[in-house]
């Protein structure tokens, strides 16, 4: 009986074991193999920013689902030595499109316009909020700031930079709204304190005045940023509608990550020697707007344009082009008949936008 016993025991455990090995093969089955790289679970060995994805299949620059372009992967830039770095301290280029005035076309703010930008090879968003004009922050405080807002924020979630434009035009002058502007300032910065993606461009084209004018707004201006944000870069505009490098060159503005603003329209400025200058003398330009002018679907301004394009990738120079919109006049990157918000494609685009577009991606215009 006890044998009997023993070889009824034996056949039990059997049938367990086989039933056992069942379900853990049914289990297997249905959740699939384990990937090698699930199985190491060391999540602390990952690259800040970079997917295993995108690891893997070496995407290109202009790829809209990489990361790589953004805050998330270079963090807090700075400027060192006349040049714009990334927290790793290399070198680093910011290249983009600028919104027209956010109170006339607030329409192209929208997070599937950034997202068109950054498939076209762009990493920073230029939110250009007038201040004397109509629509502007002087008239509307409320919708402007709620605009520039959700430009921030759409920017933000698109892993891109962002520039918060303090947009002086008929107000040549900087200080002729210094409260306004120091309130403005100071709302934006303590909203977003510290964070590596934005940018602030205090005064877009002063003119009217002189540098030591600029100077002195700047002087009031700055310390209202940095209270909240100590490393942020700012943008100064300068003399001449920004076009005008030769005081800041002779006497650059103390403090640091300071980038000085340069402005160029083809086909209006008659070449851009002073930019050249500046950069001899190692002076950290920033050209945060620049555009294709008068008789922009002409060859001749279309040429230059691609000239200057090919200069500032050569030169490694940031940049932003204007502008982002449809608006019936020669600088816009839009069709005035384009009714699309985002996914533009060639048949959208202006004769100046394919060349702007064309050099975000990094390609010959």
């Amino acid at each position: 009986m006890k044998g009997l016993f023993r070889l009824y025991a034996i056949l039990i455990l059997t049938a367990a074991s086989l039933a056992l090995s069942g379900c853990g093969a049914a289990l297997e089955k249905a959740a699939g193999p384990v990937k090698p790289e699930e199985e190491s679970g060391d999540a602390g060995s990952e690259e800040p920013g970079v997917l295993q994805s995108d690891k893997k299949q070496d995407r290109s620059e202009t790829d809209p689902e990489r990361t790589g372009s953004g805050p998330e992967s270079h963090g807090q830039l700075k400027v060192e030595n006349g040049i714009l770095k990334d927290r790793e301290g290399k070198p680093f280029q910011l290249r983009g499109m600028s919104t027209h005035g956010i109170g006339w076309f607030p329409d192209y703010i929208n997070a599937g316009a950034m997202k068109s930008v950054k498939e076209a090879g762009g990493n920073v968003m230029r939110i250009a909020m007038y201040t004397q004009a109509d629509r502007g922050y002087l008239s509307e405080p409320d919708r402007s700031m709620m605009l520039v807002k959700q430009a921030v924020e759409n920017a933000r979630a698109m892993d891109m930079y962002v520039i918060v434009d303090w947009h002086i035009l008929d107000d040549g002058d900087p200080n002729a709204h210094l409260d306004k502007a120091i309130t403005f300032f100071d709302a934006v910065a303590s909203l977003y304190p510290k964070d590596p993606a934005i940018l602030y461009e205090v005064c877009n084209e002063p003119n009217g005045v002189n540098w030591d004018r600029i100077s002195e707004y700047a002087y009031a201006i700055c310390p209202v940023i940095r209270q909240y944000s100590p490393e942020a870069v700012i943008i100064l505009g300068t003399p001449d509608y920004s076009s005008d490098l030769g005081s800041p060159t002779d006497k650059p503005f103390p403090g640091e990550n300071i980038l000085y603003a340069y402005h160029y329209y083809a086909g209006e400025h008659g070449g851009y020697s002073g930019l050249e200058k500046a950069l001899k003398k190692n002076l950290p330009v920033f050209v945060s707007e620049w555009g294709i002018g008068k008789d922009g679907s002409g060859e001749p301004a279309l040429k230059e344009g691609r000239e200057f394009a090919e200069f500032i990738s050569e030169k490694g120079l940031s940049w932003c082009a204007w502008s982002l919109c449809n608006k019936d006049e020669v600088y816009s990157v839009l069709k005035p008949d384009c009714d699309k918000l985002s996914a533009w494609g060639e048949e959208d685009l202006t004769e100046v936008g394919r060349v702007m577009f064309s050099a975000m991606g990094g390609k010959a215009p």
